[in-house]
């Protein structure tokens, strides 16, 4: 009698589904992989840009530079604002410095006309003394002297000397000697004269319409002056003289 095989067990169906689910499994991933980089590729903004490590550094480093550029500029700014600061001071200065010379030639213009009417002028061209004050002081004689000059503007200035001559007594007898200014007080500024180089010639002058002119005349030792005669020279040629009596 034929022997009957074993049956043997179906196991390839169970095979065949575990395949089917790992393959739809591995299809599930890789569409789920699909749709996140479609995805992300969609919602991505069209302008983008990737920025590396090295590019964000090159990027703080010419922000650095442009803030150290930024602050030299500020600095420069604020130094021209002060100096410009300090030019405005000096020349508001020299502005206030102007107006006061202004101030002060109207004054002397002023002076000078009221000058004039005091006393008439005489020939064109001719030098008057309009003042003459001497006092007695420690050490010597206080002096101040106005000449004026008739005459226009712009002609050639007068030039010549002014002499001090006192009359007084000296060693119990009168006598008449020469006085030299120790200390000269002028339109350009006071210069003081040592003793023993006082100059024994009269007073150099030159000026156009008008001249100031006050100081200290010397003494000689044991002279008690009792007046003073002051002339104004041309060359050898008195153009003016006037005397003054000093009070004792």
């Amino acid at each position: 009698m034929p022997t009957e095989s074993p049956i043997a067990p179906q196991h390839r169906p169970a095979s065949g589904l575990v395949r089917v689910v790992v393959a739809l499994v591995i299809g599930a991933l890789l569409g789920g992989s699909a749709s996140f980089f479609y995805a992300r590729q969609l919602y991505r903004p069209k302008d983008a840009v990737l920025v590396s490590a090295r590019q964000a550094e090159a990027q703080e480093e010419a922000m650095r530079q442009q803030s150290t550029q930024l602050r030299y500029t500020q600095g420069q700014l604020d130094t021209a604002d002060g100096e410009l600061v300090i030019e405005r001071a000096a020349r508001q200065e020299l502005e206030t410095q102007l107006r006061a010379a202004q101030a002060e030639v109207g004054r002397v213009r002023d002076q000078l006309a009221f000058y004039e009417q005091l006393l008439p002028p005489g020939p064109e061209g001719s030098v008057d003394i309009r003042g003459v004050e001497i006092d007695r002081g420690a050490g010597g004689l206080r002096y101040k002297v106005l000449l004026m000059r008739s005459g226009r503007n712009g002609g050639a200035p007068f030039s010549g000397a002014l002499r001090f001559q006192a009359t007084g007594i000296l060693k119990g007898e009168t006598v008449k000697v020469d006085l030299a200014p120790m200390q000269v007080k002028a339109e350009s500024g006071s210069v003081a004269i040592p003793g023993d180089s006082a100059p024994t010639s009269p007073l150099a002058l030159q000026f156009d319409q008008y001249q100031r002119s006050q100081g200290i005349l010397a003494l000689p030792e044991g002279f008690v002056p009792e007046s003073v005669t002051v002339s104004v020279l041309e060359g050898d040629t008195v153009r003016a003289s006037r005397s003054v009596k000093l009070e004792l």
